[in-house]
This record gives structure tokens, sequence and C-alpha cells, in this order.
């Protein structure tokens, strides 16, 4: 006979595996994603600034 118990908590296992791989993958693609479309700072410099020194 089967084993409900046991096969309810392979399911679980399985599930929660899945669940945290999906996490752990998004969380490594968000930040690389947000870089990606980030504007882009310039700095500009007038040309008629002097230098003192």
């Amino acid at each position: 006979m089967f084993d409900y118990d046991r096969i309810t908590r392979v399911a679980a296992s399985a599930a929660a595996a899945l669940i945290l791989s999906t996490l752990s993958i998004a969380a490594a693609v968000g930040p690389a994603r947000s870089a990606e479309t980030a504007p882009i700072a310039v700095a500009a410099v007038s040309q008629s600034a002097t230098l003192h020194g």
C-alpha cells in the first residue's frame, strides 16, 4: 500500500524547492534588469570653468 504521508512530504518538499529556486533566480536577475534600464548619468563641465590652485 502507498504511504500517503511520505508522498505528501515529498510533494511539499518538491514544491518548496521549486519556489525557492524561482525566487533565487528572480533575486539574481532583478538587479541586473534594473541596472540595464537605469539611465546613464553623465557629468558635464562648463566651458567657462576656471581652476584655482
